[in-house]
């Protein structure tokens, strides 16, 4: 684990008052503005009214590779501007996808917590002591954050009030469950598939599985190609276990398993009989090569090289095209292919028929991580950064941060939004990224072809299809998220990390059978059958069915 680098970059921060001076600012001959100003370099408030960001603020924040992140802010006026616009100045506190549960978990038991920290941790035994000790700390009334509390009336979000107090934001991610096929997507190599002699993209686990066997016989590169690697094996489990259990897929936080009733009483789907069938379909893919043999020593970056440098077949990522354009295509792309269009070369594998002829997708809550905030953080403070949040969230902050600046970098005709700029939003201000998913990754209204997020027009227009194709051929199994959020003696306590019992079983000599009843017997040695006593009993109390 690398030791935690602590240092501040110093953003120019100033009090902007409003009266004469904003009147005659404001473009009164309809100018458009120049590169680099923005409207949120404007404060809103009206002549002769206190400024309430005139006090400078700085803020801690804990967000993946953060330090990184803000070091972008001093290429990027807008995020410039609109840190300008609350007076805040950051604080960059990094943590890593390998380390940050860990040091979350530490910094919040010995009283270090940062301003504003993002981990997934809702449902988990020390999130519900963090509550309960006022380790974090609950949100005000957000009468007066009208966007931010609009944001609280998804049904999933709402559920996570304790006694009626919120103590966390989550990031919403999409409208509905059924775009959680985006958070699980296998991309495949359809170029090489074709070499090999497919001519058919795949629409079955049957198809889809002959379609890796032929391009690893083939290696129509010889570059000695493997199958289907993953960005990390936490998220194997969204692929595999849709061959007919898809309500057992997990994010990997271990506690947001989610619950299915068989044979008359409620019970993990994971342990669900549809298991078995799930587990061997993915054996026999391992056990034929399907699968890279090194897929349990992946992460991200190995698994983007190998893939864009044509080393692996196919590719299991989350962010759907989002993360396919700006991963792959962006990053790497020209690099091995500068001559191949990757929408010809690269397909987005859709939802396969499991052994019930239904197509399924992994299915998630609207929403991935969240944002907490430290029990000692000063009321002011948190004022502070909900009014950021709020002003990510609202029409004009998404709108500026989706498009950039009118004028400069797009022009509006109608409800439409006409691009001016050909450089990619991200890389002309390389910070909005970070200050969008600070808040919310808010994914889907990036599927549309007026919006330029994906940069490339081929994959964007393969990503509208892509969704629009999910929404009309794919059904989600019912489940009763109530039931994920229930706290029980058990319950609270108890984990599952199904990801870690996949590769076991994977990567076992032992049979299917055998290798997934030495896992059961575990879970039942830790309390699985007293957890679902416990949920049946209360479920039935409340009225669950």
């Amino acid at each position: 684990m690398k030791g935690l680098k602590k240092f501040g970059i110093i953003l120019a921060c100033m009090t902007m008052f409003v009266g004469l001076l904003a009147a005659c600012g404001s473009k009164a001959n309809n100018e458009k503005p120049s590169s680099g100003e923005t409207p949120a370099a404007s404060n809103s408030n009206a002549a002769g009214e206190d400024d309430p960001y005139k006090d400078p603020m700085e803020i801690s924040i804990a967000f993946w590779d953060v330090e990184a992140e803000v070091a972008k802010i001093e290429k990027d006026p807008i995020v410039q501007d609109i840190l300008k616009k609350f007076n805040i100045t950051i604080k960059p506190v990094n943590i890593t996808w390998d380390d940050y549960g860990q040091k979350i978990q530490m910094w919040a038991a010995s009283g270090q917590l940062p301003d504003v920290f993002a981990i997934d941790a809702i449902g988990t035994q020390y999130q519900r002591k963090w509550v309960e000790q006022g380790v974090v700390a609950p949100l005000p009334d957000l009468a007066k954050f009208p966007n931010l509390a609009k944001y609280f009336e998804t049904t999933d979000i709402a559920g996570l009030a304790v006694d009626g107090k919120h103590y966390t934001i989550p990031r919403r991610m999409f409208p509905s469950v059924d775009w959680s096929a985006l958070d699980r997507v296998v991309y495949y190599r359809w170029d090489l598939a074709q070499a090999a002699g497919v001519t058919k993209e795949p629409e079955t686990w049957e198809e889809f599985e002959a379609m890796l066997a032929a391009i690893v016989k083939a290696d129509p590169e010889g570059k000695k190609i493997t199958g289907l690697t993953s960005a990390q094996v936490k998220m194997i489990g969204g692929l595999f276990w849709t061959y007919g259990n898809p309500v057992a897929t997990s994010d990997g936080s271990g506690a947001d398993f989610k619950w299915i009733k068989e044979d008359g009483k409620f019970i993990p789907a994971v342990f669900s009989k549809n298991a078995l069938p799930a587990l061997q379909n993915m054996k026999n893919m391992y056990d034929n090569n399907l699968i890279d043999p090194d897929i349990a020593l992946t992460s991200p970056e190995i698994a983007y090289d190998k893939f864009s440098s044509g080393k692996s077949a196919a590719m299991l990522s989350g962010g759907g095209f989002v993360n396919l354009d700006a991963n792959i295509y962006r990053k790497r792309w020209a690099k091995s292919y500068p001559e191949m269009d990757i929408s010809d070369a690269v397909k987005v594998l859709k939802p396969l028929a499991g052994p019930d002829g239904v197509s399924s997708h992994a299915i998630f809550k609207t929403y991935w991580s969240e944002s907490y905030f430290s029990g000692k953080i000063d009321p002011k403070k948190l004022d502070r950064i909900l009014a950021l949040y709020d002003y990510v969230l609202s029409p004009e902050g998404k709108t500026l941060i989706t498009y950039g600046i009118e004028g400069v970098d797009y022009k509006a005709e109608g409800d439409k939004k006409i691009m001016l700029e050909t450089t990619a939003l991200n890389e002309k201000y390389p910070a909005i990224s970070f200050i969008r998913d600070l808040v919310a990754y808010e994914t889907a209204d990036r599927y549309d072809m007026n919006n330029p997020s994906i940069g490339h027009e081929g994959l964007r227009q393969d990503a509208v299809d892509y969704i629009d194709w999910v929404i009309n051929n794919t059904k989600v199994p019912e489940y009763d998220i109530r039931l994920t959020y229930m706290s029980t003696p058990t319950k609270d306590s108890f984990t599952v990390f199904d990801h870690d019992d996949l590769l076991n079983v994977m990567l076992s000599k032992d049979s299917v059978e055998q290798s997934w009843q030495k896992i059961v017997d575990g879970y039942k040695s830790k309390g699985l059958d007293k957890m679902i006593e416990e949920v049946n009993a209360k479920a039935k109390e409340q009225g669950i069915e």
